[in-house]
């Protein structure tokens, strides 16, 4: 397939021609007169998701610990639930981002081997998760988890004995598996614990001060921010902290039951949240969910094959892409 005009390719537009062939691309500067006219971005990635949740109806109350902390209502809820109920939804959050044009998302898999089971039940060949597991109770092998996932999703040190904690990052790297874990989301944790615990991605950091964050980019750490749970929950930071320290930043919707998994209302809302308090510009803002997400996935191993979003006859710009992407009529480019 050949398609002209406006051509997203290494973090940024470009004016030009490119033909797709199989996994394989080919670019030439200029618009041609042959080709699909249009603009041409490769497919989002959703850098955090808990698709187990997507099945809560009912309003969350209270806290983020009362709803999403151990004990909390999502886990009550959780374990109330049937197996057949959390796949029918988690099918249902696959299907609403497939729609949306996301090529992948970063999950992090709650009750362990039954839990991971669920989530593969749940969608298609066209979406390709990448699960963070966790072992739920004394019956789950971690072993076992890894076997069947990318790596850990650890929820954070302050919900986890340290040295379980260390034992997991351990035996998960031993197994050549991703760390993911949450960090100084609702209060500020001891970053050189965090760091001790090698994660090769953090999620949230939204408690962290400067001098914390200065240690992840020392560390080649790179950290996924979910703006609309956040304010959710109450918090409201600057998230340009993350950019002046020069971290690797991606973007990601959290819990289904709090916010649907659509990742370009989460740049919208990013780009219009920070417009008067500390500018990210929508350019900065696509490379979040676009290139950055790539760049993790190239260093741990983890294969895409190129999906792209196509907008006919429309010569979009960064701004545009980011705040009216269902403004405008589109398509999802799957094969080619």
């Amino acid at each position: 397939m050949k398609f002209t005009g406006y051509m997203y390719i290494d973090g940024q537009l470009r004016k030009g021609t490119m033909k797709l062939d199989g996994g394989e691309y080919e670019f030439i500067e200029g618009i041609s007169n042959d080709g699909l006219y249009g603009t041409l971005i490769p497919m989002p990635v959703n850098a955090h998701t808990h698709l187990g949740d997507s099945f809560i109806g009912e309003e969350p109350a209270g806290t983020l610990p009362e709803i999403v902390g151990p004990g909390g209502l999502k886990h009550r809820r959780l374990k109330e639930a049937s197996n057949p109920t959390k796949t029918k939804y988690m099918g249902q959050s696959n299907k609403f981002m497939e729609d949306n044009g996301t090529i992948s998302y970063f999950d992090f898999r709650e009750e362990g081997i039954q839990g991971i089971k669920n989530l593969k039940n749940s969608y298609r060949d066209f979406i390709s998760p990448v699960i963070f597991g966790r072992c739920s109770n004394n019956t789950d092998n971690i072993d076992n988890v890894l076997t069947m996932s990318n790596g850990i999703g650890i929820s954070s040190i302050s919900d986890i004995d340290y040295d379980e904690a260390l034992d997991i990052s351990s035996k998960t790297h031993r197994r050549n598996k991703i760390v993911a874990m949450h960090f100084s989301e609702n209060k500020r944790e001891d970053i050189d614990k965090v760091i001790n615990l090698n994660p090769d991605i953090l999620v949230h950091g939204i408690e962290a001060k400067n001098e914390d964050l200065d240690i992840v980019h020392n560390h080649k750490i790179p950290i996924v921010i979910t703006p609309r749970s956040n304010i959710f929950y109450g918090k409201r930071p600057n998230y340009k902290k993350f950019i002046n320290q020069k971290i690797d930043l991606m973007i990601g919707t959290d819990n289904v039951f709090v916010t649907e998994p659509d990742i370009f209302s989460e740049m919208d809302f990013l780009y219009r949240y920070q417009r008067f308090t500390d500018y990210i510009s929508p350019k900065t803002i696509l490379r979040m969910a676009i290139d950055n997400p790539r760049k993790f996935m190239e260093n741990n191993n983890l294969k895409v094959r190129e999906k792209y979003i196509f907008f006919k006859n429309e010569l979009l710009n960064e701004y545009q892409l980011i705040t009216k992407k269902h403004y405008f009529a589109s398509e999802n480019i799957t094969h080619y």
